[in-house]
């Protein structure tokens, strides 16, 4: 298993650790929220289906903002056909650590994740 590494690795040296913190979140939600995939879970998933997922990746338990995290990267996806409106909203609801789930033209579904690029 391969890890998401930490902030501090992408992030430039002096980046605030709540700019830091916020990336982390949206990282370790994308995992999470892969592992509630592929079991079938959607956005309304328990607590305790939360921390299995988590487990299953090799991750801790979340706190209550991550496992906001990991519901929001589970909604509906936004899809190539959602107006524009959507899209938008969608994605400035989703900041600052929140991941939004796409699916491609192909079927592929993606997790856009906010990474930080001004503290």
């Amino acid at each position: 298993m391969t890890s998401i590494g930490t902030a501090r690795h992408f992030q430039p040296k002096g980046t605030p650790g709540d700019v830091c913190r916020d990336h982390n979140r949206a990282a370790l939600a994308t995992v999470v929220a892969a592992e509630a995939r592929r079991k079938g879970y959607g956005p309304e998933l328990s607590d305790a289906q939360i921390d299995e997922c988590a487990a299953l990746a090799g991750r801790g338990v979340p706190s209550e903002t991550s496992r906001e995290a990991i519901r929001a990267a589970l909604r509906p996806p936004l899809t190539a056909d959602d107006a524009p409106e959507a899209v938008a909203a969608a994605v400035f609801d989703s900041l600052p650590s929140h991941p939004v789930r796409v699916v491609g033209r192909d079927g592929r579904e993606f997790f856009l994740v906010p990474l930080p690029a001004t503290a």
